[in-house]
């Protein structure tokens, strides 16, 4: 999921705070060479309970990524938004993480994003299409039985029901 870019301008992080965003580029690597299923699986069973990101919280992982990894701070747009997300997951809040593409012409691209706004992308979005959205995952207050998860669809908004 690449699209031709220059390196990002990346500042130098103070030794005491290198290793949370290490952690978290370290973890994208091995992350992103899962299939797109279990990538997506992954990261909303990552995505639980945490509150949602600010867009301040948002940007400041995704700098810090930057700022401590070659690639995430050029074309590897998948690493670099995956390792932002967990890095924003392991200071406890979460952003949307967004995979898209574009048909004319044709690119594939990797974002996250805070209320539907793009952190830290200077490359314009608008004509891709989002094709994965991975919100904070609500964690249920009760349990509702084996089938609980039938209960609303994938985008959480609750399905058709027949009238009875």
């Amino acid at each position: 999921m690449t699209l031709p870019m220059t390196l990002e301008p990346r500042a130098r992080l103070p030794l005491r705070r290198r290793p949370l965003p290490v952690l978290a580029v370290t973890a994208s690597r091995l992350l992103t060479r899962l299939s797109p299923h279990a990538l997506e699986r992954t990261l909303r069973l990552l995505s639980g309970g945490a509150r949602p990101a600010t867009h301040a919280e948002a940007l400041a992982a995704r700098s810090d990524v930057v700022s401590v990894s070659r690639r995430a701070a050029g074309p590897y747009c998948l690493e670099r938004s995956v390792a932002a997300a967990l890095l924003a997951r392991l200071r406890g809040s979460w952003p949307d993480w967004v995979s898209g593409v574009s048909l004319l012409p044709f690119a594939a691209h990797a974002w996250i994003e805070v209320e539907g706004r793009a952190v830290g992308e200077s490359l314009r979005l608008d004509a891709f299409h989002k094709n994965i959205v991975v919100s904070r995952a609500l964690r249920p207050e009760r349990s509702g039985g084996p089938h609980e998860h039938l209960s609303e669809s994938r985008d959480g908004r609750t399905p058709w029901t027949p009238s009875t």
